[in-house]
């Protein structure tokens, strides 16, 4: 599985769902606390999975964990909001917090994916989340303008250049929250001389 990715969704744990080519797939798993997310992170990274990606309700805590666990043997990111987004995201949080129906779009990256067929919904309790493929980040401006009316949060996952986030933002005209995944550099562990002796 080199050149697969899993992504962790903050919710109750629910059966893995696999989509794309062998060996380019995307695995889209639940996790409710950082701990679970960390074991989940290892098994899949054992079954050869080289890229986790964790979602905007998690954070870096969550990603520390996971990046703990799987001890160097895949990257690990999260996704993060822009300046631009604060506001809303921190709306789209109490308005989750008080259990309000959300709508989410969130984007991955798949090679050779269509955006028009390779999607599908997951709904948990109140909220329905619409997840899209695309081939390539370039795509996602067009797929992010078709649910602007409609979503109320937007994450991408996969690597995403500034200008194709940028591209995203424009394209629902600041009005959604637009979170992408940032790889933060792996924390490395301290040297044995650096450790305290006593």
């Amino acid at each position: 599985m080199p050149g697969e990715k899993a992504i962790i969704f903050r919710s109750e744990p629910s059966e893995p769902l696999r989509t794309g080519p062998e060996g380019a797939g995307t695995h889209v798993l639940t996790a409710p606390t950082p701990a679970a997310a960390a074991a989940l992170a290892v098994e899949f990274v054992e079954r050869g999975v080289d890229t986790v990606e964790l979602c905007g309700a998690t954070g870096y805590p969550w990603a520390a964990a996971v990046e703990a666990a799987v001890g160097g043997r895949a990257r690990v990111g999260t996704v993060v909001f822009g300046f631009e987004s604060l506001l809303d995201v921190a709306e789209y949080k109490r308005r989750a917090s008080a259990g309000e129906a959300l709508r989410e779009l969130f984007l991955y990256v798949e090679p050779g994916a269509d955006p028009a067929v390779d999607r599908f919904v997951r709904s948990e309790g109140a909220s329905t989340s619409q997840f899209v493929a695309v081939p390539e980040p370039a795509a996602g401006a067009a797929v992010a303008a078709e649910f602007a009316d409609g979503v109320q949060l937007i994450e991408l996952y996969g690597e995403w250049g500034a200008r194709d986030v940028a591209a995203v933002i424009a394209a629902v005209d600041e009005r959604v929250p637009v979170g992408a995944v940032a790889y933060p550099k792996p924390t490395r562990a301290p040297s044995p001389a650096a450790l305290p002796t006593a």
